[in-house]
């Protein structure tokens, strides 16, 4: 089928942001008094939004509601000092966008990550006209998989959903593409596994930016 447009998750799928997630969000662990993570066990715990981030990395013993409430805003405050010390495109990332602008082919972001922060990071790594929209996760929008995020996104495209492809690096985008009747990309260089992204239904997995332009070449 031909498609009209690309709606991207950001971390994990633009943006290698593991190491100063998992820095801050040790920080806020051990200057509360609990354990610290590896940094691969943040693979596991993104995905779903900065609360849940937070209630995965504590004790299960310990998910009082005003004690996650605390930790998130502090969260925030230190992954805002450390967000750019080690994040950084993946490879191949820019070319692909380049490329995807110059066909013409409208752009648009839907990450789980808090709305300020999904802008505030893209306008650092990005060109300012780069995509037609860019949203996080707000209080009045249900956070992906949910599809009412995706969908907004494709009115911004002016784009039907089922000529969406959406791309991410995880169950819940591959979910959220479901939901939302769009096409799943998974990308294989991400924060979880091929095996999981087939697992909920990725129409198409990529092995690196530049595959993506030939779902275009082939339509």
């Amino acid at each position: 089928m031909k498609f009209d447009a690309v709606i991207f998750d950001m971390d994990g799928t633009l943006l290698d942001t593991i190491d100063d997630i998992a820095d801050a969000a040790n920080r806020v662990l051990r200057e509360a008094g609990y354990p610290e993570h590896p940094r691969d066990s943040y693979f596991l715990f993104v995905g779903n939004g900065a609360r849940k981030l937070m209630e995965r990395a504590l004790p299960a013993g310990d998910l009082q509601e005003d004690l996650v409430d605390r930790l998130l805003m502090e969260f925030r405050s230190v992954y805002h000092s450390v967000q750019y010390n080690k994040t950084d495109l993946y490879d191949g990332i820019a070319d692909l966008l380049s490329k995807l602008k110059a066909l013409g082919i409208p752009l648009a972001i839907v990450s789980n990550k808090p709305d300020d922060m999904v802008k505030e990071i893209a306008a650092h790594y990005f060109d300012e006209d780069l995509f037609v929209s860019i949203a996080g996760q707000k209080d009045h929008i249900p956070a992906k998989p949910d599809p009412e995020g995706a969908l907004a996104a494709a009115r911004d495209l002016g784009v039907k959903p089922a000529g969406c492809l959406f791309v991410g690096d995880s169950s819940v985008d591959m979910d959220t593409a479901f939901n939302a009747g769009m096409t799943g990309v998974g990308v294989s260089w991400g924060f979880r596994s091929v095996v999981e992204l087939k697992a909920h239904g990725a129409g198409h997995i990529i092995d690196s930016p530049e595959q993506l332009l030939s779902l275009f070449s082939e339509a």
